[in-house]
């Protein structure tokens, strides 16, 4: 399939509704000033807009301004999203020097969801994509990161809800997953050791996020390999790679 030809009218009145949040009132004249458009095609541009109830217009004032329905357009878009957003060109381009492939993942009710993955980019890939992929929080590398790095009390309310999904609605023996869970944080990652022969291996960091974190980076390798010598060259990697994607995703939600 050859290169699609953008639709105009489409991009004309993205643009128009981008530089319409900036002012609270727009005049045509102003408008037609900033985006350099015919105050003809403006017209029609807002008209559609205005009917479709993201603008509204001020009688009396000749002005224009964006109503409380713009915000929908938005509402999908939240840390999640932004967090793989930031972080895939990121842990992609890592992938490309160290070969080996990288996830990440974000809490979805009780388990770590994998929703990027470099695995396609791979030369190493154990699979052909992990995206989607669940992972529980106290079984996996992607969870324990997460678990044990989130705060006190999103980690007390985690291991709530786990205990009341676990048979007969308690954690067998709680004070034994804390202790573990300690532990992850001390050595600072998750790590999934292969359980059979031909078993993948996964080690996982925490993404920082202010004073909690927002979601897990891994590197996934044949289990033969996942030994202390590629854990101690490639977890600085992780961590530095982790710190970098954090620091893109400050500067988005940073406020103006």
């Amino acid at each position: 399939m050859g290169a699609v030809t953008p639709v105009r009218a489409i991009a004309r009145a993205l643009e128009l509704i981008r530089i319409m949040n900036e002012r609270t009132d727009n005049t045509l004249q102003c408008l037609s000033r900033r985006t350099g458009l015919p105050k003809a095609t403006l017209f029609r541009l807002l008209a559609t807009l205005r009917a479709e109830g993201y603008v509204a217009e001020q009688h009396g004032r000749g002005t224009y301004r964006l109503t409380d329905r713009v915000r929908e357009l938005s509402s999908g878009y939240g840390e999640r999203l932004a967090l793989v957003q930031q972080g895939a060109p990121v842990a992609l381009r890592v992938t490309r020097t160290i070969k080996w492939p990288l996830a990440i993942g974000v809490l979805e009710e009780f388990s770590v969801v994998v929703r990027y993955s470099t695995m396609p980019y791979s030369p190493l890939a154990v699979h052909t994509t992990t995206v989607g992929h669940r992972h529980g929080l106290l079984e996996s590398a992607m969870g324990t990161a997460y678990i044990a790095f989130c705060s006190n009390t999103e980690r007390d309310i985690l291991l709530r809800a786990l205990a009341r999904l676990a048979p007969e609605g308690r954690l067998a023996n709680e004070a034994s997953v804390r202790a573990a869970l300690a532990r992850v944080r001390e050595r600072g990652y998750g790590l999934r050791l292969p359980r059979r022969k031909g078993d993948s291996a996964t080690i996982a960091v925490p993404i920082p996020n202010g004073e909690d974190i927002a979601g897990v980076l891994s590197l996934t390798t044949f289990g033969s390999l996942m030994t202390q010598d590629l854990i101690a060259q490639h977890r600085p990697v992780l961590q530095e790679t982790a710190q970098e994607i954090a620091s893109r995703l400050a500067k988005v939600e940073a406020p103006d």
